[in-house]
């Protein structure tokens, strides 16, 4: 893999690693804690120490790979951990909801990482989408990316099949409720990282009748960024519209 084609992680791995220190000051700041949560402390530190290892690694050096995963990795076992907490701690909320959405930054890095390493990724199947509302205005373009998303304290993994400047079509079977606020967290195809808060729109269940529609959610953005939003016009302009979103 050649610097050029090396996706840039050093960004993303950055916001996550801020992210964890959050969760580490709210850990931290009982100086006796039990010892189940300072196991927690120790695990998510160690995650912080692979992700800063990868902004001080080239994007195509093997240590801005092995960290991201390796970060994500730490991350899972403390999620596990944090499930077998028994003592009374303030900080265990705090860690729970920022892990769940520290993965949601890291998993379409990973993602996006074994693509451009050359990883072989397993076939996607075309799906059929159902004909546009009159009503959709803005233009929606075909999109394939990995996704993750968090509500409340809960990571999924989805996948995005068309996108416009008001939001994306996620592909999953893990369905949320109308109105859900979610997180959500991918990357475009020049590497940005797009982090946007969003709100469940509409909800397509899966029916056996018609297989080749995928079940998943419409995802309206809300406080997109300036510098998200200008990044995901620009990757519109370079596309051909699909069809128009509401």
């Amino acid at each position: 893999m050649s610097p050029a084609s090396a996706f840039p992680a050093a960004g993303p791995a950055r916001t996550a690693r801020e992210m964890l220190a959050h969760a580490l000051e709210a850990l931290q700041r009982d100086s006796n804690a039990p010892l189940d949560v300072q196991g927690v402390t120790e695990m998510i530190a160690r995650a912080v120490g692979a992700l800063y290892a990868v902004e001080r690694s080239a994007s195509d050096e093997p240590s801005a790979i092995a960290g991201v995963k390796q970060g994500m990795d730490y991350l899972g076992k403390t999620l596990a951990m944090l499930q077998d907490v028994t003592s009374v701690h303030p900080g265990i909320a705090i860690a729970t909801e920022t892990i769940a959405k520290t993965l949601a930054v890291l998993y379409p890095v990973a993602k996006a990482q074994e693509r451009q390493s050359g990883t072989p990724a397993p076939p996607r199947v075309s799906h059929a989408e159902p004909d546009a509302h009159p009503a959709r205005r803005s233009p929606r373009v075909a999109l394939e990316a990995d996704v993750g998303f968090q509500s409340e304290s809960n990571f999924f993994t989805g996948f995005s099949e068309d996108l416009s400047d008001g939001g994306l079509f996620l592909a999953t079977f893990n369905l949320l409720k109308l109105n859900s606020p979610v997180t959500i967290t991918f990357t475009l195809p020049d590497g940005h990282l797009v982090v946007a808060q969003g709100r469940v729109t509409w909800v397509r269940e899966y029916n056996e009748t018609t297989p080749d529609i995928s079940p998943g959610m419409g995802v309206q953005f809300e406080n997109l960024s300036d510098a998200d939003m200008k990044s995901v016009r620009s990757f519109l302009r370079k596309r051909a519209p699909m069809f128009y979103a509401d």
